[in-house]
Order: structure tokens, then sequence, then C-alpha cells
């Protein structure tokens, strides 16, 4: 007998009818032989070893002697669903090493069976641990850190397979069953995760296969942000970082977004945008620059309704932005006077301004109180503007050719002639939130 064991004098006052009311079958229940005395109180003596399971043997009149954790794992039986009626009867126990001989033999008669192997079974075992106020707290610690690395080894399977098309529906029901627990949870089995996946797999893997996952927007966000903070992806690889704001750009187009990911989540992934784009998302109003001239800005022509390149007037210059998105799920941006406050940069059809075409630019970008939607694209240092309508023009200026006398037009080209004019059609964007 080791000299850690004692001899516990267990007090209970459990009767009859209290398990009755937990729907557990008396006939051959040998945990309530031992609860359900001849004597409402009566003490028993046992002699167990909560924490490190050494036999005992002992011998008591009545009830039949045996150590009380294989009492109650005999109660159990290999059948889980009676271990929860198990659980809710330690509620009623009077003694607190009871108490804890219940919790401590219900988790290793949980790991002997299949449902250790589901993370979902684990957390609902530690959700309703939680529920007492009396479990020691290195067995909460210890059943949570099994929940979590379980948790982690299933969610691995994903990123060890090249298939877009994989069904994991394990993995899906983990995920989901994550959507009703705190966020902390999912930030501790990623990080298990993490550690596992980027050791046997590329970063540029790991972030290509997180873009196939299937999560919340919430879920997603988190994922994406832990991944970024990781050390693994700041080798400066660009093919990474075009992988990682990929999966940023993913995460903003989707139309719930900004409705169902929280502000603080919000503010930390625009934070690992590049400046333009994360303006277009933070700033309340901005001005457009084109970049072929450090003081040449979008807003009205000084004698029309046509838009020109002007010099920097922030009170003119400044336009809100608004958000939304097209049929195809597609993120658009319009651009609203912040000086008129009733209008917006807009492009007309070319055909209707057929007369104001010269060589392959077309002058047809107005102020107009009507909304006018542009597609958004990165890249070359700026932004580039494309109709969302169709995607066949892109706003360009700065071409001195193209201007006529104090009017700097702006105009649009064809899309096809982007790359032969990427200069003249690209924008950067700048914060005029305080203009007036």
């Amino acid at each position: 007998m080791g000299s850690s064991s004692a001899w516990l004098v267990l007090i209970l006052g459990l009767g009859l009818t209290g398990a009755l009311e937990y729907n557990i079958q008396t006939n051959g229940s040998k945990l309530l032989t031992v609860l359900n005395a001849s004597a409402p109180v009566q003490e028993l003596l046992y002699h167990i070893d909560v924490w490190r399971n050494e036999a005992a043997s002992v011998t008591v009149e009545s009830p039949a002697s045996s150590n009380l954790e294989s009492v109650i794992r005999s109660e159990v039986g290999g059948d889980w669903e009676r271990g929860k009626l198990v659980l809710q009867l330690a509620k009623q126990a009077r003694t607190l090493e009871l108490k804890e001989a219940i919790y401590t033999a219900l988790w290793k008669e949980l790991q002997q069976t299949k449902q250790i192997y589901d993370p979902s079974k684990i957390l609902e075992f530690y959700d309703q641990l939680s529920l007492h106020t009396d479990v020691p707290v290195q067995l909460m610690e210890l059943v949570y850190r099994a929940f979590v690395n379980r948790s982690a080894q299933l969610l691995e399977a994903p990123f060890h397979t090249r298939s877009r098309h994989a069904s994991f529906p394990l993995v899906h029901s983990l995920v989901h069953r994550l959507t009703f627990s705190t966020l902390d949870y999912l930030r501790d089995i990623l990080e298990v995760l993490y550690d596992a996946v980027l050791s046997l797999e590329t970063p540029l893997s790991v972030v290509e296969r997180l873009g196939n996952f299937t999560a919340s927007l919430t879920q997603l966000a988190q994922a994406n942000l832990q991944l970024l903070s990781r050390e693994e992806l700041k080798r400066g690889d660009p093919q990474v970082q075009q992988a990682l704001q990929s999966n940023l750009r993913n995460l903003l187009e989707q139309p719930g977004f900004e409705q169902e990911v929280v502000p603080s989540l919000q503010a930390d992934i625009y934070a690992h945008l590049p400046k333009d784009e994360q303006l277009l998302y933070t700033a309340r109003k901005v001005c457009i620059r084109n970049v072929t001239d450090g003081n040449s800005y979008i807003y009205e022509c000084p004698q029309t309704y046509l838009i020109c390149s002007n010099a920097r007037d922030q009170k003119k210059a400044a336009y809100f932005i608004q958000r939304g998105h097209s049929n195809d799920s597609r993120p658009q941006f319009a651009f609203y006077s912040a000086f008129w406050r009733n209008r917006y940069i807009l492009m007309e059809p070319a055909t209707a301004t057929a007369n104001n075409a010269s060589h392959s630019i077309t002058k047809n970008v107005y102020s107009r109180t009507n909304i006018n939607w542009w597609r958004v694209v990165y890249g070359n240092g700026g932004i580039s503007l494309y109709d969302a309508a169709t995607e066949k023009s892109v706003l360009c200026g700065g071409d001195p050719l193209h201007w006529d006398g104090e009017e700097h037009h702006v105009y649009t080209r064809h899309a096809s002639e982007f790359s032969t004019h990427q200069v003249e059609c690209t924008w950067s964007l700048e914060d005029c939130s305080d203009a007036a």
C-alpha cells in the first residue's frame, strides 16, 4: 500500500428518489448500491487514491467492498450516456472526496471509449464539468488540453491533401461546433495545429490550403491572423505573401464580412492590407491622385461637369467611399463627393459620347447625381478603377495630349490597353477623412 494512500470518510446523503429523478435504472446498479445504503446518511470507508488510481483492498460489510472509482466505472460500463447521468449525481454527493472520485473516474472511463477520438465529445464533457464549481483545476486543464490536441489532430487532415474537392465531414462538424464556443478555444487549437502542419508542410502550402477551409467568417479571420503572426511566414517569400493577401481578399469579398466579424478582428485584417487597399475600408474620405504627378487629384473640371485631374484642393478632392457587392458577390466601390454632397464619379457608356473619342481614349467620366460602381484592382504600387458593370473600361489620366487648356480631363481606355498604359491608369489613395 503506497504511502500516499489514505482512508477517507465519505458521508453521502443521496437518496434513491434523487437517482430516479435522473432516470437511472436501479436494477443491478452498483453505484446506487453504494449511494443508497439502508440509512439516509451512512458513513462508508473506502480506500481510494483519486489521482494515482492505486489498487486498493478494503473490506467493508455493507455495501460490498469496492474501490469507488471502479464502482463508478462499472456503473458506466462503456455507455457514455450513462456517464452523463452519473455526472449529474455528483451534485448530490455530500463530500468533496466523492465528487472528485466521480469526476476522475468519468474522465478515465471516457478515455476508454471511442468517444475520446471525437473532440466534440471531449468538449461536451469539459462544458459539463464547467457547471460544477468543485472540479479540481488540474483535471479541468487535463481535459481541456486533450480537447485542444485532439481537435488540432483532426484539423490537420485538410492541410495534408492537395485536392480542393476532398470532403472532411468530421472537420466540418467540429468547426461548426466551435462557432458556439468562445474564440479562445479556436486560438489554442490553431496554435497547436500550426505547430504541427508547418513542421511538415511548406508555408505556401499551408496558406493555400487554409484558403480551402469552410468555416464562419469570424473563424477564418482568426485563422488567417494567427497564421500571419507565425515566424515561418515572415521570411519574405513573395509567393507566400501573395497567397496571404489572396486569403484576406477572399474574406473581404464575402458580403457578410462587416456584419459578422467583430470590429476588432476587422481592424486587424485591414492592418495587413497594402495602404491603398486599407484606406478603402478604414478611411471616411479619400483623395484620388494619378501617379503620373504628385499634384494631380480627381474632382470636377473648372468649367464643365467632366472630371479632371487638378491641383490638390482637399475640400473638393475628398470623396466618401460607399462599398457594395455585385451580383457575383465581388466587392465594388462608389465615390461620393464630400464637397458637392450629391454627386458621384460616374462613367457614361462610351457609345453615348462617341464624339468625345480620340485615339483609343474616351472622355466619358462625369460628376453626376447617379451612383456609379467601380471595380478596384490592386497592383503597380496603387489601384486601378474599372467600370463594375462591364469591366471593359479602365479609368486613366495624366496625358497632356488629352487636355483642353485648364481642363486636364481624365478619360477611359479599353481594359485590354491597361498593360501598355499602366502608369496613367494607376491611382494612389490618400486619407482625407479630416477634410471639412
